[in-house]
């Protein structure tokens, strides 16, 4: 089976990707746990890391399923479906990083970081220990770090939430 984007309404994410699983679709919805400053002190709240797009995997080979998925509240369109194209598919290695975010259904933790007396970082434990990437941008301020991957054939800046010990 193949992994599709679908692009939803702002605000329609999880309602939207509730109802595709109540159909018996196969639907990812990353998440992560990120530090929002409020009242001078950090608090931990869940929130989508890619606002308006969830991915789903299925097969489109009959127009039954697609009016099915299409039917859901909130979705506006497949990716990749301009001037009567076809769908476009994430390649193999798309899926994986969009399987990496999804962390098996459950909000990415903040991952911890040891920065050096001379600034150097190191991730000691979560999410990012497993990133393959070779670019993380840290903003050890705002607790957040940025990877870069490719979705769709362009990439993106996915910001992960940090913690430094």
């Amino acid at each position: 089976m193949k992994m599709y984007v679908l692009h939803v309404k702002s605000g329609y994410e999880i309602s939207a990707y509730q109802e595709l699983k109540k159909r018996g679709f196969d639907v990812l919805l990353p998440m992560k746990k990120e530090y929002i400053r409020k009242n001078g002190k950090w608090e931990l709240r869940e929130k989508i890391i890619f606002t308006q797009y969830l991915f789903i995997i299925c097969d489109l080979t009959d127009k039954k399923t697609y009016y099915e998925i299409r039917k859901a509240d909130g979705v506006i369109r497949f990716l990749g479906n301009e001037n009567g194209k076809s769908f476009q598919c994430l390649y193999p290695c798309e899926q994986e990083y969009i399987k990496w975010l999804w962390n098996g259904g459950k909000p990415i933790e903040p991952s911890k970081i040891y920065v050096t007396m001379y600034g150097d970082k190191m991730v000691m434990s979560g999410t990012l220990r497993n990133y393959s990437g070779d670019e993380i941008d840290y903003n050890i301020r705002q607790r957040k770090a940025g990877v870069y991957i490719t979705i769709a054939g362009k990439k993106h800046k996915v910001t992960l939430p940090i913690i430094c010990i």
